[in-house]
């Protein structure tokens, strides 16, 4: 197979040959039959390099996989069995441990709060292993599978409740995901939000003649390391690899790939990728405790040398703090930082697709427009809705102003207005505090809305510890350097579950910071105030 180097040009990428002996492309043989690649666009990279050309920092590990080779199987990881809920959290690297195999990746999304004590959780679309099938379609999955016979191929399942599949193949060891990235050699994932957000990635991915198999994972939200991928980059990255389909799974914090390459006696399978859940630019984050994950068993390649991890950068210094009272977003004629699908975090819960945002010229609180927010609810069960509504993607580098950042000290906040009888709702923000390279996200204490078709004020003193909690790899306290939105966060209870199927429409407008005091001073003063003020003041001159 030709090694390769990609580029983004206006039709989207393209492969241009280049040695394997590049600094941006490495490759090994781990096993027999699985070839490791590697593709690095480095922090330090000087631009115009004539390595792994890229716009952004990225690391990218591939398995290529040539499931005729000895000694090559598949095992999704099994159900709980009579445990509650599908299956039992655990990382990948732990399954694969038990399961004796070398070689692991995440799997399928899954319920982050389930009506189960943890670790017990759902899978969010089909899944099976050796035959069992433990959980249903979610309706048109695009799935995983590998035959009892060893064939791999990329399937459809048919309607949600169902655990067949459009093409009649029955599932034995399988893993679904959101997105059928390529089908047939043709890039198919959709032009939506999620498909146009850079994030961490894993993906599955078959040859045409069904002989090879690719395991995909990308890093990111490391910034100066790895910055993600689209989805659509990802597709044309197989591409040029030579898949035929693929399907996106689980990402973001989930992503992991791991191998136990080391030939010796022991099953001590070692994490490959560096997962974003805890991760700096200069350290590599921590395994997530997953839904399932799938392991390939292989046999030791002779020779073999593992490739180099790939280098971080220096510690970045903190951003000078915003000095004054500050609009972050106005929602003028644009929707700002808030541009992504109101759905598109993993950590909401029962928002669906179908929960859409729009700039809204009948309401605002200071100028012409607000952010007109429709929450959809699954209607699922148990009842629920909490909506984690990200600020730049949830990334701390696009919630920055003039390259500046709040500090620790302050009040930060929001206008929201409800109809009324929209309630009960709980308002809260999400911050992540720290720097642009290594924060933990913190969560502010639930403030109930006020549905009285008026636009209200709510906001949070950075300062009080009180006011906060950890929501992820967090402390509970906004200790800067810098701070940054990383989400409003609307709920149906003063918690970050329970609650009823709560559905309808808010409206947003105003997002602001103030690091002397509170923003009291952007609340528009009442009519018959205003009035009074406006006598007193022509009395006043009257008697001069």
């Amino acid at each position: 197979m030709r090694a390769g180097v990609l580029v983004t040009s206006g039709a989207g990428l393209s492969l241009l040959s280049i040695s394997t002996a590049s600094a941006g492309i490495l490759t090994a043989t781990p096993f027999v039959g699985v070839t490791h690649h590697q593709f690095v666009k480095a922090f330090n990279e000087p631009a115009g390099s004539p390595t792994f050309s890229w716009p952004r920092e990225l690391v990218v590990n591939v398995l290529e996989i040539n499931v005729t080779a000895p000694g090559i199987g598949f095992r999704m990881q099994p159900s709980n069995g009579a445990l509650p809920g599908e299956v039992t959290r655990m990382t990948t690297r732990s399954f694969v441990n038990s399961a004796s195999a070398q070689i692991g990746i995440n799997g399928d999304f899954f319920d982050l709060a389930p009506p189960y004590p943890f670790p017990e959780t759902d899978v969010t679309h089909a899944a099976a292993s050796q035959g069992d099938i433990y959980s249903a379609n979610a309706g048109g999955d695009p799935l995983f599978n590998v035959s009892a016979t060893g064939e791999p191929r990329i399937l459809r399942g048919r309607a949600a409740g169902t655990t067949t599949t459009v093409e009649n193949v029955t599932l034995y060891n399988a893993v679904g995901g959101n997105q059928r990235i390529l089908t047939a050699g043709a890039v198919t994932a959709p032009n939506d939000t999620y498909t146009n957000t850079l994030n961490p990635h894993t993906a599955v991915a078959v040859s045409q003649d069904r002989t090879r198999v690719f395991l995909m994972t990308v890093d990111g939200r490391q910034n100066d390391f790895s910055e993600g991928m689209f989805t659509t980059e990802m597709a044309n990255l197989f591409l040029t690899l030579g898949a035929w389909d693929a399907i996106n799974v689980d990402g973001g914090g989930s992503t992991t790939m791991v191998m136990d390459d080391t030939s010796d006696a022991m099953q001590n399978a070692r994490v490959i990728n560096s997962p974003s859940d805890n991760a700096t630019p200069q350290v590599p984050g921590t395994e997530r405790l997953v839904g399932n994950s799938l392991a390939v068993f292989a046999a030791p390649s002779p020779g073999y040398v593992p490739l180099p991890t790939p280098g971080r950068p220096p510690a970045q210094p903190a951003l000078p703090v915003i000095g004054q009272q500050t609009i972050l977003d106005d929602f003028e004629g644009t929707k700002g930082r808030f541009g992504s699908a109101v759905n598109a975090s993993g950590s909401s819960q029962h928002v669906a697709p179908a929960s859409a945002s729009s700039v809204d010229s009948n309401h605002s609180q200071t100028g012409n427009d607000s952010l007109r927010v429709d929450i959809v609810n699954t209607g699922g069960d148990p009842a629920r809705m909490q909506l984690r509504f990200l600020s730049g993607g949830g990334t701390p580098a696009n919630n920055t102003v003039n390259n500046q950042a709040m500090g620790p000290e302050g009040y930060v906040g929001y206008f929201l207005r409800a109809e009324p009888g929209n309630d009960p709702l709980w308002a809260a923000i999400l911050i992540d505090d720290g720097n642009t390279a290594a924060n933990g996200l913190e969560r502010s204490t639930f403030i109930p809305i006020i549905a009285d078709g008026e636009f209200h004020l709510y906001q949070w003193n950075l300062a009080d510890a009180a006011a906060w909690e950890n929501f992820a790899n967090g402390n509970g306290t906004i200790g800067g350097p810098n701070a940054f939105i990383d989400a409003i966060y609307l709920s149906s209870a003063p918690a970050t579950s329970g609650g009823t199927n709560w559905a309808g429409s808010v409206w947003i407008d105003t997002v602001a910071y103030n690091p002397d005091g509170t923003l009291d001073n952007l609340v528009p003063e009442p009519a018959s105030a205003s009035v009074l003020a406006a006598i007193s003041l022509i009395l006043r001159r009257r008697r001069a």
